[in-house]
């Protein structure tokens, strides 16, 4: 269990070029489709999460497999086709014996399986064996390939940021407004 590890999705560092999923869906299928990615990045305009007044951003966010401690897909796979490995942490689907019901699709609360429907076979992310291309090929190291304990420090990294920014600019507007009064 110790050498678990899960691929992190770090929001500050996306530029939304998609490589991650044009590399997956290559490495895995021979040929680049980003609808047979098992990685989705997905686009959100800056102004849903912010003031209208404020500058827009896009944001990215990522949907792959967390291999789940207790992942739900193993459970509803009625083929026991679904295994989670017990050394790496990391959940595949052996094909071999897939009777293609989806029941993992619709029990995974991530939305990481997909149907491709050319292979009538499901998809998911499988790590690349343990070195996700995905990773490997991110240009601005967005993606990191991390053991679960440290799975949550990009995370934590991002809200210190972000604390620290709103924090400044609480400052400055507190200040902004104690010269305006005394004026």
């Amino acid at each position: 269990m110790e050498d678990e590890k899960v691929i992190v999705f770090d929001p500050v560092y996306c530029s939304g070029c998609m490589r991650c999923m044009t590399t997956c869906s290559t490495y895995n299928n021979g040929a680049t489709s980003l609808s047979k990615s098992r990685i989705q990045v997905i686009r959100h305009e800056g102004h849903a999460i912010s003031k209208l007044t404020e500058e827009d951003d896009l944001i990215f966010d990522v949907i792959t497999c967390q291999q789940c401690n207790q992942p739900q897909c193993v459970y509803f796979c009625p083929t026991l086709s679904i295994k989670k490995n017990m050394e790496t942490g990391c959940v595949t689907i052996n094909h071999d014996t897939c009777a293609g019901c989806r029941m993992c699709m619709v029990s995974c609360p991530f939305g990481a399986i997909s149907y491709d429907a050319d292979r009538k076979s499901l998809m998911k992310c499988d790590q690349c064996g343990g070195d996700p291309q995905c990773v490997r090929f991110c240009p601005t190291d967005a993606l990191k390939f991390l053991p679960k304990k440290e799975a949550h420090l990009p995370k934590r990294n991002h809200l210190a940021r972000n604390l620290i920014q709103n924090r400044t600019r609480a400052i400055r507007e507190i200040d902004r407004e104690g010269n305006n009064a005394s004026s």
